[in-house]
């Protein structure tokens, strides 16, 4: 995440001249290189994943766009390095039920997010006017977080 990005450079270099690794941090523009969001994670062609920061969110979103990489996480604060596992086949099963359970619903959320440059208020009527087209009544929802 963007707090750790300064840090991860500094590490990648070390790695690279002390070590000998070969180290890929990824860019996905127009964020910093080896920033990652929860809807912007690269793919990486590479042995594993390393991703550096607390919290899982950020780190789920690079293991979904990379299911086949084993992904480890060290946490800064904690100090802990670990190996980290995620469920591919239980979200897939999970987003199929949550899609035949919408096709039955009435009336759907679209929620817009306002956090910085999130949102786009364009879409949001875009889709909401096909929705009711095909006869769904829209409740809008806008969050910051």
């Amino acid at each position: 995440t963007i707090q750790f990005v300064a840090t991860l450079q500094a590490v990648a270099a070390e790695l690279r001249k002390e070590e000998g690794y070969k180290i890929f941090v990824p860019q996905v523009k127009p964020l910093s290189p080896g920033e990652i969001l929860g809807c912007t994670s690269p793919h990486m062609e590479s042995d594993c994943l390393i991703y550096l920061g607390d919290g899982r969110f950020h780190l789920e979103s690079a293991m979904i766009a990379n299911p086949d990489l084993t992904a480890y996480r060290y946490d800064p604060y904690s100090k802990v390095f670990s190996e980290e596992f995620y469920d591919h086949t239980l979200m897939k099963k999970n987003r199929r039920n949550a899609i035949d359970n919408a096709v039955k619903a009435d009336k759907w959320g679209l929620i817009l997010g306002t956090l910085g440059r999130q949102g786009n208020p364009n879409i949001l009527n875009h889709l909401k006017e096909k929705c009711e087209k095909k006869g769904k009544k829209i409740v809008t929802v806008l969050l910051s977080e």
